[in-house]
């Protein structure tokens, strides 16, 4: 009776630290279950367009980025506008010419995936010149800063565009448009990655001559391959060449 009842007591005694087992087992799995999973990053950027289609959003990014730059008068730099039609005729893409030879095709980039901005200041004087203050390099990089964000707005949120042409407001003495930017996604991805500030820290965009050195270094880093010159519209493909390198 005595071996009975010990045996009884073992038994109790398993049972107890099977349940206390069983018990931290499932504690553990509501602890699990009831812990968030991972946090999302913070947003690419505080301000997003709105509308659906890549074109409206081409249009909402233009006006966005555009507003936001000033002259030290505190005019806007320039307006941005959308380019890409030829006289109402539709845009056959952007054909990138070897940089010896105009004549031989490089790269060239469809209609679909590629988005056309033209960086213009008055509309009344030389086409899309700015005509307030002198042109100036530390003019130069604010501008070319503003194109670099308008590319990564552009990739970041009117997708599918994977390419980026920007014209640039003519030279003093220019007639026309004869410079640009070209971006390509592969170019921007590492910048694409990050939120918007982790490339241009600068909230406020700064007005020539005001931009932080660190930022000044960036923006040089990206923009210096992306350097074409715009040679005219063949077959309504805009075509542009890649200066050689002296």
């Amino acid at each position: 009776m005595a071996r009975g009842l010990a045996t009884r007591g073992r038994f109790a005694v398993a049972y107890l630290v099977l349940g206390a087992a069983v018990g931290l087992a499932v504690g553990g799995a509501i602890v699990l279950a009831q812990r968030e999973g991972p946090q999302p990053g913070p947003p690419w950027s505080s301000w997003e367009p709105t509308t659906a289609s890549t074109s409206s959003r081409e249009f909402e990014i233009a006006q966005h980025v555009a507003s936001r730059y000033k002259l030290p008068t505190g005019d806007q730099l320039v307006t941005v506008k959308l380019g890409g039609s030829n006289n109402g005729q539709t845009f056959g893409g952007v054909a990138i010419v070897k940089p010896d030879d105009p004549r031989s095709l490089d790269r060239s980039f469809e209609p679909k995936n590629t988005a056309v901005f033209i960086l213009c200041g008055d509309n009344t004087a030389t086409p899309c010149a700015i005509t307030q203050g002198q042109p100036t390099v530390a003019r130069g990089t604010v501008l070319r800063r503003e194109a670099l964000e308008l590319a990564l707005y552009t990739m970041q949120y009117a997708k599918p565009i994977d390419n980026v042409l920007i014209f640039f407001p003519p030279a003093k003495g220019q007639k026309k448009l004869t410079s640009t930017l070209f971006f390509s996604r592969d170019e921007l991805s590492g910048s694409l990655k990050h939120p918007l500030r982790r490339t241009l820290p600068q909230a406020t965009p700064p007005v020539p001559g005001k931009i932080a050195p660190r930022e000044e270094k960036t923006v040089n880093d990206l923009t210096a391959s992306a350097l074409y010159h715009y040679l005219g519209i063949a077959q309504n493909v805009i075509v542009i060449q890649q200066p050689t390198s002296s």
